[in-house]
């Protein structure tokens, strides 16, 4: 199973999972840092019996608790979550040793405090709708790898209006395939040929840049970094 690094969070230990209905899998989510609880502890009944001298216990019924995650807030995990946000999916975490928890739910997020010079952390909140009685004792069947980008995505200032930047692009699997689009054309453009990206200025602003990464039978996924292009001279 792949392990996924995304902005100095790696989900070898622990990562969220949605069900994608195109695979008929589930694909990764985001990484996370926790894994709350699913359900509460069972509720007690009193069961009383006249010929008996003593009050017993049944168990009773139990509560799908709100699970709260803690990622990182970053626009790419944002977006991630907010086209599911609002509406009932297929969730399963997954845990170290390939084992999972599967239920479904509603999802909300939010940002924590932030923290000077350290890693913005935010917060999904999800309502559990329903959940599997017992845990899996491995997900490896049921889940699909994600092609994602490998190559570190930083923000660039181009060094002047028509100037350009290349970055050689990486990616697992490798034979996985890249597109890109600009949030500006007039401000910057950019082309992919093969594994080489390349932003061209073309006039004093700001854009984004979204890369997809696709590959046969895994899930897409969606990377971006932010371009300043300056004034002429």
């Amino acid at each position: 199973m792949r392990e996924y690094t995304d902005k100095g969070l790696l989900s070898k230990d622990s990562a969220l999972y949605v069900f994608d209905d195109t695979l008929s899998k589930y694909v990764l989510l985001v990484p996370v840092t926790d894994m709350p609880e699913t359900k509460g502890a069972p509720a007690t009944v009193e069961k009383t019996v006249l010929t008996d001298h003593s009050i017993k216990e049944v168990e009773g019924l139990q509560t799908n608790d709100q699970k709260t995650y803690t990622f990182n807030y970053h626009r790419d995990n944002i977006n991630r979550i907010k086209s599911f946000a609002g509406r009932e999916v297929k969730l399963l975490e997954v845990n170290a040793d390939l084992t999972g928890e599967r239920y479904t739910g509603t999802m909300k997020l939010a940002r924590n405090s932030v923290e000077v010079n350290g890693i913005v952390q935010g917060s999904m909140y999800i309502t559990v709708n329903d959940a599997d009685e017992f845990p899996l004792d491995d997900v490896r069947d049921i889940i699909a790898n994600t092609a994602i980008i490998t190559t570190p995505l930083n923000d660039v200032e181009l060094s002047e209006t028509t100037g350009t930047t290349e970055l050689t692009l990486s990616a697992l699997p490798e034979t996985a395939t890249f597109a890109a689009v600009s949030s500006a054309p007039s401000i910057c453009t950019v082309t992919v040929s093969g594994n080489k990206l390349t932003v061209t200025g073309v006039a004093q602003g700001y854009a984004k840049i979204t890369i997809t990464t696709s590959a046969t039978g895994e899930a897409s996924s969606i990377r971006s970094f932010l371009v300043e292009v300056p004034a002429s001279a």
